[in-house]
């Protein structure tokens, strides 16, 4: 999965044994300190001895246990169970896969089935089990091609149950040569689950996605930013100078089931839209954490061309960071659904092969406010569709029965007309299911080995209701009168 990250340049260290380890993090005053420890000294101390502790431990493990120990396995258990400790999803240990699987996804390409996953932290209540959840699929994947939707919870990879995963070690899983296969079942809803087997395949994400939509006589520029990688920023200029060349008069700017990346990324693709003020800031414990990231003076587009922003409940991270600077700002109303809310900030360090990712810090947007676990409210709300336990078992009904293959496989030149036609006698056969979803799922997978479209004027809600707005004669008053992200959480 893509997590939002500070792109940073850690050295690499080769510790000779886990003791060496464990003396040098005891210099970062990492502690576990207990009522019986706070009593008997600062904190400081209490770091001291608990990393003795550690050393004295593993050193009396490796002598005394009744068969020899594999000192690497006790290196990794001692890890995770430290960073398991913090009760943070995004603060993880990662092991040689993990750490290759990172260091690779900054340049856009991996290989596996196309999905950003995440997982809730905390202990799940009694009876209760924590699954794997998917933030979206990426276009044009196996796991797009399959169908699968953001909300879907992962309940096993290869028979093996999520619950006992991070997000990071399900990545892992999920992960592999291009050619092999692995099998994951899926819950969708409250207890529809179906099992998927997946041909992993070479994933190459382009950044963004653009067009120019005519309506009204006007031009309306429309890139979706993919990932907030490298290349993104220059990628979203360039754009933005081809749409300005072919007479753009108004921008959308579509950030849905973007799951986030590199906080380097999205400050300057913000900075293409602002010339003043706040972008984001970051706060965290230690002094070097904190820093404020200003736009600088210069403009890709004027400022007077009206701007919208897409958001779903799949937006987070660095999205959200996107969305925030574009509200607070004033620059562009956002529409769509909340966000996801992850505020925090990570950083990969390497150790050798393996490595760990930390959260150092939390990101505010221009009006001072944190949004993690809390999201970023649109000015104009535009839910997306959301079908009940008993629309989604009429869903699995459909699909057994091989209607929706069958016909797509036998009309494969299907006009508008024709969907239409079949929706409707569909529905009539009882399936409790809107017309206008089964004729998308109709259309969806007669294109299903196509290249997946730039936008959708035919059945996206969101970005039509967003062309409306943005054509509307009183956009600019409710551009000005939107709240602040402060007012707005305020006011929920």
């Amino acid at each position: 999965m893509k997590i939002f990250r500070r792109e940073i340049k850690a050295p690499v260290f080769a510790w000779g044994t886990v003791a060496i380890l464990v003396l040098v993090l005891s210099l970062f005053s990492i502690s576990a300190p207990t009522a019986a420890a706070q009593a008997a000294g600062t904190q400081e101390n209490d770091a001291q001895r608990y990393s003795q502790l550690l050393q004295s431990i593993y050193q009396f493990i490796i002598q005394n246990y009744v068969d020899e120990v594999d000192p690497a396995k006790l290196y990794e258990g001692a890890m995770k169970g430290m960073f398991d400790a913090l009760g943070d999803p995004h603060s993880v240990f990662l092991d040689e896969a993990m750490m290759s699987d990172m260091m690779r996804e900054t340049d856009g390409t991996y290989a596996g089935i196309g999905l950003y996953i995440s997982k809730e932290s905390g202990i799940p209540k009694e009876g209760e089990e924590k699954y794997v959840e998917v933030i979206s699929p990426i276009e044009d994947t196996p796991a797009w091609k399959a169908g699968i939707l953001p909300g879907d919870l992962i309940i096993s990879v290869d028979g093996d149950t999520t619950a006992d995963m991070t997000a990071d070690q399900a990545s892992s899983r999920i992960r592999g040569e291009t050619g092999t296969t692995v099998k994951i079942r899926f819950r969708r809803g409250g207890s529809y689950e179906f099992d998927v087997e997946f041909t992993r395949a070479t994933i190459e994400i382009p950044p963004i996605k653009t067009g120019l939509i005519e309506k009204d006589g006007s031009k309306i520029g429309y890139i979706r930013i993919i990932e907030w990688i490298p290349q993104t920023a220059d990628k979203v200029k360039a754009a933005l100078e081809q749409l300005k060349s072919d007479g753009m008069t108004h921008l959308i700017v579509d950030v849905r089931s973007n799951p986030g990346g590199l906080l380097d990324s999205v400050v300057d693709v913000c900075d293409l839209f602002l010339d003043s003020g706040t972008i984001v800031s970051t706060k965290g414990r230690n002094e070097t954490e904190n820093y404020e990231y200003k736009a600088k003076p210069t403009l890709t587009i004027p400022k007077n061309i009206p701007m919208m922003v897409l958001v779903n409940q799949g937006s987070a991270s660095a999205s959200e960071i996107f969305a925030g600077a574009m509200k607070d700002t004033h620059r562009a109303l956002l529409i769509g659904e909340k966000t996801y809310g992850k505020g925090s900030v990570q950083q990969v360090f390497p150790l050798d092969k393996t490595g760990f990712k930390l959260t150092m810090a939390r990101y505010y947007t221009p009006s001072g406010v944190n949004i993690d676990k809390t999201g970023i409210e649109p000015d104009i709300v535009s839910p997306d569709l959301v079908l009940t336990d008993k629309q989604l078992e009429s869903l699995e009904k459909l699909y057994d029965e091989g209607f929706i293959q069958s016909f797509a496989s036998q009309h494969p030149q299907a006009t508008v007309a024709e969907r239409k036609a079949y929706a409707r006698e569909l529905t009539g056969k009882g399936y409790d299911l809107p017309e206008i979803y089964i004729e998308k799922l109709l259309r969806d997978e007669i294109d299903r080995t196509k290249p997946a479209l730039v936008y959708d004027l035919e059945y996206d809600t969101q970005l039509n209701e967003a062309l409306s707005v943005i054509l509307s004669e009183d956009f600019d008053t409710r551009l000005q009168n939107s709240k602040t992200i402060e007012q707005t959480m305020l006011s929920h």
